[in-house]
């Protein structure tokens, strides 16, 4: 991410994967709130070009990320219009998990944060991380466990 955007949107912290968006109004509420569900939706998208990013794919025969948990903490109300940005980055990683952090900004800083334990699957059973995908998530600043 470029200074100019980190200064826009009043980004801290380290981020390898950012992505402007604006506010839909199918992601809001009666109230022109974006609705919780949406950041959910939004933050699944980062996953998912994370994980294609990193090589992977989806579907029935592929290894794919899964959510186990999820935690999410709603700052700022954020409403039809915004333009945000959205960041994902990885924390740590295990041998078939990893922790992912996500967050929403706006010019005036923080709204939303995420935090959530990735469960690495080939349909329902656990699969261990590719050691190319461990690798990289490492030289993304993720912590090895």
């Amino acid at each position: 991410m470029d200074d100019a955007t980190r200064a826009a949107f009043q980004v801290e912290g380290d981020w390898p994967m950012a992505r402007r968006h604006r506010i839909r109004w199918a992601e809001c509420d009666l109230y022109a709130h974006v609705n919780h569900t949406a950041y959910l939706t939004l933050f699944e998208d980062l996953r998912v070009a994370f994980w294609e990013g990193l090589g992977g794919s989806f579907g029935p025969e592929a290894i794919g990320p899964v959510v186990g948990t999820l935690e999410v903490r709603y700052l700022k109300p954020a409403g039809f219009g915004d333009e945000v940005l959205l960041t994902c980055r990885t924390a740590s990683v295990r041998r078939s998990s990893f922790v992912h952090e996500y967050a929403m900004w706006r010019a005036d800083g923080l709204v939303c944060s995420a935090r959530g334990i990735i469960v690495v699957t080939r349909g329902p059973v656990k699969a261990a991380i590719p050691d190319a995908m461990r690798e990289a998530m490492i030289a993304q600043g993720a912590e090895a466990q």
